[in-house]
C-alpha cells in the first residue's frame, strides 16, 4: 500500500497572531540632521544681518574719512574799507552762520548766497582757494542815519537802505525831517528830501577826503599847498544832523526858514539853503561859493565850527549879507 505523501502546509496566523512583514519605509531625517540644518539657517541669517550692519558702519566710516580729507577754511574779506569795525565783522559772522566751511567746489556758491541779501555789498565775488574762502566786494558807505518805524537804519551813498551797525570810524549824519518812511532793507529810497541830504553829505565827504589826501602828500613831500591853507581834519566830523523838513519850501517859503540846515554838534546851525543844483532857482549864492565860505570859516576858527557863532549863513551873496552871523 502506498504511503500517503505528507504535504507541508503553511500555517497562517489567526486574527491575533503576529505576522512578520518586511515593508519598504522612507528614510526619515534624524534629529541631528535637523539640528544641523536649523543651525546652518540661523548662522546664515546672523551672517546676513551682521553683514548689513557692517556695511552700514563701513559706509559711515567711508563718509567720515572722506569728510576728514576735505580741509576747512575761514571766510576772508579782501581789502575791506578801513572803517569797518569788529561789530560789523561779528555781525557778518552771524549772517554766515559758521566760522569755517569745507574747501570744496560748492562752498563759494553757498557763501555767496548767504551774503547776497546783505545790503552793505554793492557787488561781490566769492572764490574758494587753497588758503580759504575769499570774498572780493564793493561796499556801500553809510552816509545818513534815520529812524523809521522805531528802528535805526543807514542810508548808503547810493540811497540804499542798510542794516544799522554802531560805527564810529566814519562820519554818519542823522537825517531829520524826511517826508516819507524809509523802505525795506536793500531797497533804494527815492524821496527827494532824503536824496538832497545824502547828495550834500556825499559832497562834503569827498571834499574832506581830497583835503586829507593832500595833507598826507604834504607830509610825505614836506611841501605846502600852492592854494594856501587846507583843513587839518574832516569838516563833516563836526556835523551832527541835517534837517530837510523844509525841503523845497514845503513848510515855509520865507527866507527866514532855510530849506536845508546842517546842525553842528554844539548846536550851531549852518544855513545851507536849497538842494544841490537849485541855488539859482532860490536866488541864493551858488554851491561853490557856499562851500568856499564854509571851509574858509572852518579853517579860520582852528578847524572847527563849534563855539564860533549861533548861525553860519551861506545862502546870500557876500556883498549883501555878512557870511556868518
Amino acid at each position: 500500500m502506498a504511503r500517503k505523501k505528507k504535504t507541508k502546509t503553511k500555517k497562517t496566523g489567526g486574527f491575533f497572531s503576529k505576522k512578520k512583514t518586511h515593508r519598504k519605509t522612507k528614510n526619515r531625517p534624524s534629529f541631528a540632521t535637523g539640528l544641523k540644518v536649523a543651525l546652518t539657517i540661523l548662522f546664515l541669517a546672523v551672517l546676513a544681518a551682521g553683514g548689513a550692519v557692517g556695511l552700514r558702519y563701513l559706509d559711515r566710516y567711508v563718509k567720515a574719512a572722506a569728510a576728514e580729507e576735505i580741509p576747512e577754511g575761514t571766510v576772508v574779506f579782501k581789502k575791506p574799507p578801513i572803517w569797518l569795525n569788529q561789530e560789523w565783522k561779528d555781525w557778518i559772522q552771524e549772517t554766515l552762520g559758521s566760522a569755517a566751511f569745507p574747501l570744496d567746489a560748492s562752498t563759494a556758491q553757498i557763501v555767496s548766497e548767504k551774503l547776497k541779501p546783505v545790503a552793505w555789498f554793492k557787488d561781490l565775488a566769492v572764490q574758494t582757494e587753497p588758503n580759504g574762502i575769499n570774498v572780493y566786494a564793493e561796499y556801500r558807505r553809510p552816509v545818513g542815519l534815520v529812524t523809521s518805524g522805531g528802528k535805526k537804519l543807514y542810508i548808503g551813498d547810493d540811497m540804499t537802505v542798510m542794516d544799522y551797525i554802531p560805527m564810529t570810524a566814519i562820519p554818519i549824519v542823522e537825517i531829520k525831517g524826511a517826508s516819507t518812511k524809509a523802505p525795506e532793507l536793500g531797497q533804494v529810497w527815492l524821496a527827494g528830501d532824503a536824496q538832497a541830504a545824502v547828495e550834500l553829505l556825499n559832497l562834503l565827504y569827498r571834499i574832506d577826503q581830497l583835503y586829507q589826501q593832500e595833507m598826507e602828500q604834504q607830509k610825505t613831500r614836506k611841501t605846502t599847498s600852492p592854494g594856501g591853507k587846507i583843513p587839518e581834519k574832516p569838516l563833516l566830523n563836526e556835523i551832527d544832523s541835517i534837517d530837510v523838513s523844509n525841503f523845497a519850501g514845503r513848510k515855509s517859503s520865507s527866507h527866514d526858514t532855510p530849506q536845508i540846515i546842517l546842525n553842528v554838534k554844539d548846536g550851531t546851525k549852518v544855513y545851507w539853503g536849497a538842494a544841490w543844483g537849485q541855488a539859482a532857482t532860490a536866488f541864493e549864492a551858488d554851491e561853490k561859493t557856499k562851500l568856499d565860505r564854509l571851509y574858509q570859516w572852518f579853517m579860520e576858527h582852528n578847524n572847527t565850527l563849534q563855539g564860533t557863532v549861533k548861525i553860519i549863513e551861506l545862502r546870500w551873496l557876500q556883498d549883501s549879507i555878512p557870511r556868518p552871523r
